[in-house]
């Protein structure tokens, strides 16, 4: 059985991957966005279990909690804070104002889906992922693929949390590099993917990818590289050196299994030109 998870969160890439991680392990996630939206959210549609960032437009997370916790119809239900603020005190501050729990900086699946089934009742506790002696659970899996190596090139991967995240779910191995250093000390290992996921809006993304390519290309030659942009319509000139083409192009928003179907076929193609 599963539970109904409100997630109250103004970061859309974090609700994008929080919502994507609930539903992989049989949760039903719902969002609001400010904390006014998910004090009504929550006193209409009774979830089982709330995450509540702290920061949050016109209500912050403590006048959230305070109101759920008045409120008789709403008061019994577990409110989780999420924060990307370390929590030096073992949360005693947070359970003081009113929350049950805290959520881990991590939105890694086998960090943060443990710590939020801990407060679900065992009947609406997620199925887990399927061990090799029982393939007939009914846990959602994904596809079987090569444990193709990619490598991610973003600047911001707080931020692109969610791209890696379903990378990982559908069985790539991954390797994350967020600035020229990071991505120096892979120029000797190999790859199967190259994976660029880039905000051309933003000048620490626009600086860093062109001179780790063009300082790697050598290393990666014959990789297929895949490009992801914010937007269809972004413009890539000065984004990749010169003479260096993607093999495939996306835009955000990305829906997992189209990720995971795009980037197979890219590697199958690849295979193909090579042989």
């Amino acid at each position: 059985m599963a539970a109904r998870v409100l997630i109250i969160e103004d970061n859309q890439a974090n609700m994008e991957l929080m919502c994507y991680l609930l539903a992989a392990f049989g949760h039903e996630p719902l969002s609001a966005s400010d904390g006014v939206q998910g004090v009504a959210a929550a006193r209409a549609q009774r979830p089982d279990l709330i995450i509540c960032d702290i920061h949050l437009p016109r209500l912050d997370g403590y006048g959230v909690v305070a109101q759920l916790k008045a409120d008789p119809a709403t008061a019994a239900v577990p409110v989780l804070a999420a924060s990307a603020l370390p929590v030096s005190d073992g949360g005693d501050a947070l359970r003081a104002a009113g929350f049950d729990g805290h959520l881990p900086k991590s939105l890694e699946p086998d960090t943060l889906i443990p710590s939020i089934e801990s407060f679900l009742p065992a009947a609406l506790r997620g199925l887990a992922p399927p061990t090799a002696g029982d393939q007939d659970s009914a846990a959602p899996s994904a596809p079987e693929v090569p444990r193709a190596r990619v490598l991610l090139l973003d600047a911001a991967p707080d931020g692109g949390g969610l791209v890696a995240s379903i990378l990982v779910h559908y069985g790539y191995t991954l390797t994350v590099a967020a600035d020229a250093e990071q991505a120096a000390h892979c120029a000797r290992q190999q790859f199967d993917l190259l994976l660029c996921d880039a905000d051309t809006t933003q000048a620490r993304h626009t600086a860093f990818l062109p001179g780790v390519l063009e300082h790697c290309r050598g290393a990666w030659a014959g990789v297929p590289l895949v490009l992801i942009t914010a937007d269809d319509g972004d413009p890539v000139d000065g984004l990749l050196p010169p003479g260096l083409l993607p093999a495939l192009r996306l835009a955000h928003p990305l829906e997992p299994q189209q990720l995971a179907d795009a980037l197979e076929a890219c590697m199958h193609a690849s295979t193909k030109a090579v042989a």
